[in-house]
């Protein structure tokens, strides 16, 4: 946790050092009343001050109150400023970092726990910093202030400050160390509570159409009950503090009392240093419950950092290099003996991959369900690393390429259409802020989405969340015309028109095939109609080449292929 502070908080050095430096002043404010009203009472009031004593050190202590009220603003002031800017710096790197990632990165901590490091965890540490100006020094200070003024005044009875003191140090190390594996596991809740209710939100029509919602909120009662009884038992534990803390102390005021009205008859100490003594153990008291909620506060910012550090000190397992794709040659893909699974100890989902795809030609992946299609996509946009083998981009392998420059020459349409909130000009120009209105236009013409475009009153028609106000076909279209504005020399087509109807993917193929025949074009998709004009076709079968070649020689020559046709009813003779 301090490392974080250190690091993302270090632009505010100043603010850091005066804010518990006004708070100290503070706290000395409050050490000095008790002296001043041990003078009232032994001189004003017992003494000969009189009245005008009195009010002189009245007026004394509200000059104390109100330069006291002052400097603890002033320290609230700098506090908060350096916990907002904290949260906002370690935020964004946060942002970048998750951002970096790879797929096997976000796959490995889950983008439910990614949301949690974002949100919860990270006003955890805010939390914890502000507190740690405003009070982590301030609490000590007031206690041993305390102490060494009370064996100033009654050294015969500070064995009872010391004593005292001691028994509260335990009674807090117990319950801050006790409450520690309480706060991680309602941490890990949390997380799996945030995943339950991503999952209702984005697929609530799923879930109704289902008939599931009393399932899926048996789900979430779960894991709230289990939040709520670990939360119950924290409280239990942390609740036993207090009562605790005070039970020492009203019996270190029981002790005073009894013991100073004694040293107070034989005349050693006097009824204002009674008096003081009690405020001096009610100050301690204080400081001691605050130490207990830091405790509780720092052991919750601790667990949370600990996640924070484990994301940010993770680093992309992709290999990327700074070299540039060069424009002036002609694109080609190259797969050579390419293995790759997604974990380590899992089967292989690609399996000895050799493969050269070319610009200007059409190519088509075809497979059933889990033959490894999109993985391939996903390694051609080096979203994964490949485990062996090489992949070649222009003749030089894919790691040489930077992350960003590679994905700029390559448009992909992914399995799920995902469009943002806003118009559907931003979302068209979304790979592409410099797309003109000509090539938008021709876009739209070539996905096919005229129509959409004006059922929403042009370009400038809202979208909602995830596209909800359109069909499934009308998402796919616009992500389509999406890719196409990007203009880049790769379009990839992974399973993009699985909701149009045969004839909008037949027009929207020719449309392609008319307007982009220069382009490096990848159908994927597990309908034949979709691919079968394509310049090559290939067949994967449980992550491995089946066939390659156009529909006529894979009808003739490749299994595979031949049994895919039948179960579609296309004709292989």
């Amino acid at each position: 946790m301090f490392k974080l502070f250190a690091k993302y908080a270090k632009d505010y050095k100043l603010e850091i050092v005066l804010a518990p430096i006004f708070k100290i002043f503070e706290a000395v404010f409050g050490l000095i009343t008790p002296l001043i009203v041990k003078n009232i009472i032994d001189k004003g009031i017992n003494g000969d001050g009189g009245v005008n004593y009195v009010l002189i050190q009245g007026l004394i202590l509200l000059i104390l109150a109100i330069v006291g009220f002052l400097m603890t603003m002033v320290c609230q002031y700098f506090s908060i400023k350096v916990a907002t800017n904290y949260a906002y710096i370690l935020r964004n790197e946060l942002y970048k970092k998750i951002n970096s990632f790879s797929y096997r990165e976000i796959d490995k901590f889950t983008p439910s726990k990614l949301e949690t490091n974002l949100s919860n965890d990270l006003i955890a540490t805010q939390n914890a910093l502000m507190m740690m100006l405003r009070l982590a020094i301030r609490a000590p200070f007031i206690v041993i202030g305390a102490l060494i003024l009370s064996i100033f005044i009654a050294p015969s009875m500070a064995w009872i400050f010391l004593v005292g003191g001691v028994l509260l140090g335990l009674i807090i190390f117990i319950i801050g160390f006790v409450s520690i594996p309480y706060n991680l596991k309602v941490q890990s809740n949390v997380d799996e509570l945030t995943k339950i209710s991503d999952d209702n939100l984005t697929g609530a029509r799923i879930v109704r159409a289902f008939n599931k919602s009393n399932y899926e909120k048996e789900r979430y009662f779960v894991t709230s009950d289990t939040i709520q009884k670990i939360s119950e038992r924290l409280a239990k534990i942390s609740s036993l503090s207090n009562p605790l803390n005070l039970l020492v102390i009203n019996t270190c005021i029981v002790l005073i009392l009894y013991l100073g009205s004694i040293n107070v008859d034989s005349g050693s100490l006097t009824q204002g240093d009674i008096v003081s003594l009690v405020n001096y153990m009610s100050q301690i008291s204080a400081a001691i419950v605050v130490v207990a909620n830091l405790i509780v506060i720092f052991s919750k910012g601790s667990s949370c950092a600990k996640r924070i550090n484990k994301v940010l000190s993770s680093s992309s397992s992709l290999v990327v290099g700074n070299k540039e794709v060069e424009l002036d040659k002609k694109i080609s893909i190259e797969f050579k003996n390419v293995n790759f699974a997604y974990n380590k100890n899992s089967k292989l989902s690609l399996e000895n991959i050799n493969l050269i795809l070319q610009e200007g030609k059409t190519y088509g992946i075809i497979g059933g369900t889990g033959a490894g299609k999109t993985t391939l996509i996903n390694l051609i946009n080096h979203f994964y690393d490949v485990d062996s083998g090489q992949i070649y981009f222009q003749g030089k392998n894919i790691q040489e390429y930077s992350f960003e420059n590679l994905n700029k020459n390559i448009s992909l349409v992914s399995q799920n259409p995902v469009l943002f909130t806003g118009t559907i000009m931003s979302n068209l120009k979304f790979g592409n802020q410099n797309a003109n209105l000509d090539l938008i236009e021709k876009s739209i013409k070539i996905a096919q989405c005229e129509d959409v475009v004006d059922s929403k009153g042009g370009l400038e028609g809202l979208i909602n969340q995830e596209g909800k106000n359109l069909s499934g076909g009308q998402r796919q279209r616009l992500t389509i015309a999406r890719a196409l504005c990007k203009d880049a020399r790769v379009v990839i087509l992974d399973d993009a028109s699985s909701a149009l109807d045969f004839k909008t993917d037949f027009n929207l193929r020719k449309a392609i095939k008319d307007n982009l025949s220069d382009r490096l074009i990848i159908y994927v998709s597990q309908r034949v109609s979709s691919i079968k004009d394509c310049d090559e076709i290939i067949v994967l079968e449980k992550g491995k080449i089946a066939g390659i070649g156009n529909h006529q020689t894979l009808v003739k020559d490749c299994l595979a292929y031949q049994d895919i046709c039948l179960s579609q009813n296309v004709e292989v003779n």
